[in-house]
C-alpha cells in the first residue's frame, strides 16, 4: 500500500533525473552546434575576403583557384554536418521521449 502511495513521488523524481540529464545533453549539443556555426561565419569571411582581393586586383573571381576551392569545399561540409546535428538533435529527443514512456508503460 505504501508502495503504490509512493510510486507518482518515485516517478516524478525519476522525471526530473531524466529532464536534468537531457537539459545537459541539449547544452551541450547547442554548444558543439554554435562552434561549427563560428567556424562556418568564418570561412564565409574568407570567402568574402578573396572575392574582395581579387575585386581589388581587378581580376575575376575564380571560385575554382585552390584557396576558393578549398573555403567552398569547407563552407557546403559545415552547412551540412550543421544540418545533422541540428536533425540529430531533434530525432535524439523523440526517442529519449520515447524510451521514457515505453519505460513508464511497462510500469503501469
Amino acid at each position: 500500500m505504501l508502495k503504490d502511495s509512493l510510486k507518482p513521488v518515485v516517478n516524478g523524481f525519476k522525471l526530473l533525473a531524466s529532464e536534468g540529464k537531457w537539459v545537459f545533453i541539449k547544452g551541450f549539443r547547442r554548444w558543439e552546434i554554435k562552434q561549427m556555426e563560428k567556424r562556418l561565419a568564418e570561412e564565409f569571411v574568407n570567402l568574402g575576403r578573396n572575392y574582395a582581393a581579387s575585386q581589388a586586383k581587378g581580376e575575376a573571381f575564380d571560385p575554382k583557384a585552390a584557396d576558393n576551392d578549398l573555403i567552398l569545399k569547407q563552407i557546403s561540409f559545415l552547412q551540412e554536418e550543421v544540418a545533422h546535428l541540428d536533425q540529430e538533435l531533434a530525432a535524439t529527443r523523440a526517442e529519449y521521449v520515447k524510451n521514457r514512456t515505453e519505460d513508464r508503460g511497462a510500469e503501469v
